[in-house]
């Protein structure tokens, strides 16, 4: 396999240890595999843009463990919450107001954050472990297509990570988690899809809520 001969293969110990001490972890979500990092360390999201070759325009999402970590992230309104409670956990990234703990190179200009509730185990136990947001961006190199299965991984991204954390299943592949942001206008409280992905249109439809 593939983290045999180019990645390191870690316990959850190794990868909680180089999250803890600013490094980069590559890891499954529900969706594709992840490029990962503390997201309250400036300096280890500063190294994701960098091996990712990604501008800093284009925010990284991030996961957490469990709903307590919310607070270190965002503020949530009621519709937010409503759209929570449905699908999380899941691949439903919410786009949120961020909290002035957060650091612009994650909140960008518009100090904003992109956050999900895994379905994943491997990328819960891995927020949890360190008990921080983590960064959730598809482990590829910016323009090449992202991957769903380990051996696929780009051995470019080798020398900036630890090595890789398996725990559950392999990505189910397809679509990256749908992005959303929640808003008011005139006509009431509503959803703007950002990028559409493995959460439909239907499905957010079918649930109840409006899209503008």
């Amino acid at each position: 396999m593939l983290e045999e001969k180019v990645f390191r293969s870690l316990s959850l110990e190794e990868a909680r240890d180089a999250l803890a001490g600013g490094g980069l972890v590559l890891y499954p979500t529900e969706t594709l595999y992840a490029l990962g990092c503390d997201a309250m360390n400036p300096d280890a999201v500063a190294a994701v843009f960098l091996l990712k070759c990604r501008t800093l325009s284009e925010q990284l999402p991030v996961i957490i463990g469990a709903m307590p970590m919310l607070d270190q992230l965002a503020y949530v309104n009621d519709y937010a919450h409503r759209l929570m409670d449905v699908f999380w956990p899941g691949p439903l990234t919410i786009v949120l107001p961020a909290r002035k703990e957060v650091r612009d190179i994650l909140a960008g200009r518009l100090r904003r954050v992109a956050v999900r509730l895994s379905s994943h185990p491997c990328a819960c136990e891995l927020s949890i472990a360190i008990d921080r947001p983590l960064v959730s961006s598809s482990a590829n190199i910016s323009g090449i297509p992202a991957v769903a299965r380990i051996d696929d991984l780009d051995p470019a991204l080798a020398p900036g990570v630890a090595g890789v954390y398996v725990s559950g299943p392999e990505p189910a592949g397809g679509a990256p988690s749908t992005l959303v942001d929640t808003f008011e206008s005139s006509g009431g409280e509503g959803i703007r899809i950002i990028r559409h992905g493995a959460v439909t249109r239907e499905n957010l439809t079918g649930a109840g809520f409006t899209i503008y």
